[in-house]
């Protein structure tokens, strides 16, 4: 959960610890959704995305988490942008993407990538996914090798089966969700509690943003999570990986972490020490520096 049991890991690879947030240049969060273009896919998706740096750098693409939109990219977006044509991804269901009411599969998700990039005219990227988004992340770069450079892992596991159980916090919680959601629920504050601190600003934006998410999203992801043991396919993931994790992440904790590792022989890993779930938004120059120094080197 994301409302934080601070799980402290007993060992660390590569543990770093950083300062504050809000070390690179700054995007005007209540201007961010007048930056969405539009994909209109084959499959009758519109996706929405917001594009930033110049054209000639290499191709990256950035999904986010669940229930989250292309917004979750905006703090470290502009230093990844100094390096990169970069593309934020509202995914189905998110953000101001298509709603429909079904699908919600990992494939799902992952096929939209697809058509995107084909859409887009991107033979190939590298791909970033956060928690939702670095599952989905998974599944494409295992399906489609040909189409990806490098992937890196935010927030990642090979399995929500400790988390995502109907006895648990988070199927209770989501089940039980009516609409409309109020952004200041109990719920949504939990929701959006991290350990460290984030820009308020960008914040109140994405619990407003999350809050409305339509209630079959947030069933059709939780089910989809629940029921898909997408872990099997990690043996298929070929391209070079980065796995970035906050050690006091409540959602995915060192054993998954391991598991991961364990999946991925050759992939780096890197642990902020004390960061949670939302590296990006607590560390955001870090991660983005992160990222680049593995896509560029």
């Amino acid at each position: 959960m994301r409302m934080g049991l601070n799980l402290i890991a007993a060992a660390l690879a590569a543990v770093i610890c950083l300062p504050a947030f809000g070390a690179g240049p700054a995007i005007d969060q209540d201007g961010w959704v007048g930056l969405k273009q539009t994909a209109h896919l084959p499959n009758g998706i519109d996706l929405k995305f917001v594009e930033l740096g110049n054209p000639a750098d290499p191709p990256l693409i950035l999904l986010h988490g669940y229930t989250d939109n292309s917004r979750s990219w905006s703090l470290p977006m502009p230093d990844l942008a100094d390096r990169f044509h970069v593309f934020a991804l509202d995914q189905r269901g998110h953000g101001q993407s298509s709603a429909p009411e079904c699908c919600y599969g990992l494939v799902d998700m992952a096929y939209d990538l697809k058509l995107f990039m084909d859409a887009e005219r991107l033979a190939r990227a590298d791909i970033v996914g956060h928690s939702l988004g670095s599952i989905v992340t998974q599944v494409f770069a295992e399906t489609w090798p040909d189409r990806v450079g490098k992937v890196v892992l935010v927030s990642s596991t090979d399995s929500v089966s400790g988390v995502n159980t109907r006895s648990g916090w988070l199927w209770q919680n989501v089940t039980a969700l009516t609409a409309p959601i109020d952004p200041a629920s109990q719920f949504m504050k939990d929701w959006y509690t991290n350990p460290n601190p984030v820009d308020p600003i960008f914040l109140a934006h994405e619990m407003r943003e999350s809050a409305a998410v339509p209630l079959p999203v947030w069933n059709g992801v939780l089910r989809s999570l629940a029921y898909d043991e997408f872990g099997r396919g990690l043996p298929d993931l070929k391209a070079p990986v980065l796995i970035l994790w906050g050690s006091a992440d409540g959602f995915f904790d060192a054993a998954a972490q391991d598991r991961l590792k364990a999946a991925l022989p050759k992939a780096r890993f890197m642990a902020f020490a004390g960061a949670g779930h939302n590296i990006m938004w607590e560390q955001p120059k870090a991660v983005a520096d992160a990222i680049a120094d593995f896509l560029l080197n």
